[in-house]
């Protein structure tokens, strides 16, 4: 028996229904000779019937795309064949479907009515390892330490699953190339004491497989969704299973659905790390590309909000927001723009009412981008700016007294003050010059007038 290194699994958020319908056995090459008799297997693990209406199987490259029919059982199989029934004699087929496997490899997608994903297997280049050849007619199989390649199995337990013979006394070993969106924990055994007092009881120790998003890229700033799902190896889901989430920039949260937002770009390592009360411990990780958002609001017309996206990749904006006018509008999971490209909101959808200025907000209520652009002011008109220490306006006024027409200050002295004196105009923010009074008393007529009456008296005096 090979173990199988080229298969991995991944099931991506929303919260998964049905969950216990699986993708159990693929038979790239058949078990019998003819071209056609490709074949594959879903198993319900669960305790009830499962109506498959509406759910499809397909494949990553188009080919085959089943849309299912029909009910699989509680804990039975549900087997679909490709062409014709009678193309593997020893496979009775619940449903026959057109198409084939690629040679190339591919990933086959099984999804419910809603269209949420609920199983996921990638087969690699040929399909060698996977689906066996027509030499060895080997099927691939999901067992309880991961999937191996062994004689086929239509309608019966796999090899190595906990529900064959061999499971029943030997624990299955650890898949060491289990693919990183996967995990599974130890197989060692619990003891408890019979309460009869006889021998002690081995509880196994659940395997437990996480199921998580794979590497992938995120936007810095923005809340981010990530989102886990743990399963027993009998495909029965974890919900009591305690996980925890270490993100690689020191924060670190707990539960299955959380959400993130990363400061700065960068490449970070998330792990994933859940626990149950029986033991039960696992682990994976995944590394995430944070890099800046390169989106902005483009235009604002009566037509509707325009975003372009400018960097080099294609931009998810699920539950992102536009804001306009005082009311917003919740962008759509899954809504992506192209690199490059630049996409309108139109107002009929978003229904925002009309205003000069919108603003896109990032899922967590953070601005991302505003329409119009604020821009800070360039050097250059910041020096035609008024001085933060203008000259005193005491100053200026003083200049503007003694310069003035209309307050001449030499007019007014020589109207008052006979004859006229020279006056030299102040220098800025000087005083005018003071005129001496020995200047201003030999002026005067009187005092000429006087020192005549004194001459004369004077004289008089000697005469006598």
């Amino acid at each position: 028996m090979r173990t199988v290194g080229l298969i991995a699994f991944a099931i991506f958020f929303p919260v998964m229904t049905h969950a216990a319908v699986l993708i159990n056995e693929v038979a790239w090459m058949g078990t019998a000779a003819n071209a056609n008799a490709e074949w594959m297997e879903l198993l319900n693990t669960s305790d009830a019937p499962v109506d498959l209406s509406g759910w499809h199987l397909a494949a990553g490259n188009g080919s085959p795309n089943i849309p299912l029919t029909g009910t699989i059982d509680a804990h039975g199989y549900f087997l679909l064949e490709r062409t014709s029934d009678a193309s593997v004699p020893t496979v009775t087929a619940d449903q026959i479907y057109a198409g084939a496997l690629a040679n190339s490899g591919t990933t086959l997608t099984l999804t419910d009515a809603s269209g949420a994903p609920i199983d996921q297997v990638t087969g690699g280049a040929n399909w060698v390892n996977i689906g066996g050849d027509n030499a060895s007619k080997e099927t691939a199989q999901r067992t309880d330490s991961g999937w191996e390649t062994a004689a086929p199995t239509p309608r019966a337990a796999n090899t190595g699953s906990a529900s064959s013979s061999s499971a029943d006394s030997t624990p299955p070993a650890s898949d060491a190339n289990a693919s990183n969106t996967e995990s599974a924990a130890s197989t060692t055994a619990n003891t408890s004491t019979s309460s009869g007092g006889g021998p002690a009881e081995y509880l196994p120790v659940p395997v437990l497989r996480i199921i998580t998003s794979s590497n992938h890229t995120v936007v810095s700033g923005a809340d981010t969704a990530f989102s886990s799902a743990v399963y027993d190896s009998k495909g029965n889901k974890r919900n009591d299973a305690i996980v925890t989430w270490s993100f690689g920039d020191g924060m670190q949260r707990t539960g299955s659905n959380v959400f993130h937002a990363y400061g700065a770009p960068g490449e970070y390592v998330v792990v994933v790390h859940a626990r149950t009360s029986d033991d039960g411990d696992a682990l994976t990780e995944s590394i995430v590309t944070v890099q800046d958002a390169s989106v902005r609001i483009a235009s604002l017309s009566d037509h509707g909000i325009a975003l372009i996206n400018s960097s080099s990749r294609t931009l998810d904006l699920s539950y992102w927001r536009l804001s306009m006018g005082g009311q917003e509008f919740k962008i759509p999971d899954d809504t992506h723009i192209l690199a490059g490209r630049t996409v309108l909101f139109p107002v009929s959808i978003i229904e925002l009412p009309l205003a000069d200025s919108a603003t896109l907000l990032y899922p967590n209520g953070e601005v991302a981008a505003t329409y119009p652009v604020a821009t800070a002011p360039r050097v250059e008109d910041a020096a035609l700016q008024p001085s933060l220490h203008p000259t005193s306006y005491n100053q200026v006024q003083k200049v503007d007294t003694i310069t003035s027409p209309r307050t001449n200050i030499q007019t007014h002295e020589q109207a008052v003050i006979a004859p006229t004196a020279t006056v030299e105009p102040a220098a800025v923010g000087a005083a005018p010059a003071a005129k001496t009074a020995t200047a201003g008393l030999f002026h005067s007529p009187w005092t000429l007038s006087l020192l005549g009456v004194i001459a004369a008296a004077g004289g008089a005096f000697i005469l006598l």
